[in-house]
């Protein structure tokens, strides 16, 4: 009785599925349905955007626009910052000499 109780047993424990194996089948379908969601939403946004001519041309104006401004601010931020730093560092005896030349070059530059 007891090797049919244990063959038994072993049937069931073949038949059962470990956890992990449930966790993965839901995470499984969770990403199955995120992926729908996601392609669904984006159709719906692709199909907007070639039926209404006048949207995506205010869209990527307003894009190009944002572009070249933030492109302007921060290359002028950053050669502000350069000179700055650049002058700062003319009070050093070796590299003082050279970027003192580079500053009279661009001031000579401005004058004329």
């Amino acid at each position: 009785m007891p090797a049919e109780q244990d063959t038994k047993n072993r049937r069931l424990e073949k038949r059962r599925e470990p956890p992990e194996r449930d966790e993965m089948k839901k995470m499984e379908m969770l990403v199955n349905k995120l992926e729908e969601i996601t392609t669904n939403s984006r159709m719906k946004d692709l199909a907007y955007h070639y039926t209404k001519t006048s949207e995506v041309i205010k869209t990527n104006l307003i894009a190009g626009v944002s572009r070249g401004v933030g492109l302007t601010l921060g290359t002028a931020l950053f050669l502000a910052l350069l000179f700055f730093i650049l002058t700062q560092l003319a009070g050093i005896p070796v590299v003082g000499e050279y970027i003192r030349n580079m500053l009279d070059i661009v001031a000579n530059q401005r004058e004329s």
